[in-house]
């Protein structure tokens, strides 16, 4: 009972843990400072989480919610990372969104 109780924090931290980071991004319309491999990185290990557990279990599974979570903060974030690129190639002046 008290594995299944940290399990469970555990996954959910995990889960939104991107969150404010995103938010973040979205708010400041920037990814300044955030490393292009780690999230690169970040988006593999998700991606293979979610191979893995679909290969394993299906999609009926409450795993999902963590790794689909945290790939839609990963895709708000590098969305403005690739963006602070652009603006500093001069290929954007103004946002895009």
């Amino acid at each position: 009972m008290l594995s299944d109780a940290i399990g469970w924090t555990g996954s959910v931290a995990f889960a939104v843990c991107g969150l404010p980071q995103a938010w973040d991004c979205i708010k400041t319309r920037t990814a300044k400072g955030i490393s292009p491999g780690f999230i690169g990185l970040w988006f593999v290990g998700e991606v293979c989480y979610v191979v893995s557990i679909l290969m394993k279990y299906g999609w009926v599974n409450w795993m999902m919610f963590n790794y689909i979570s945290n790939i839609v903060s990963i895709v708000i974030i590098g969305y403005f990372a690739i963006l602070d690129t652009r603006r500093a190639r001069g290929e954007v002046t103004e946002d895009i969104v």
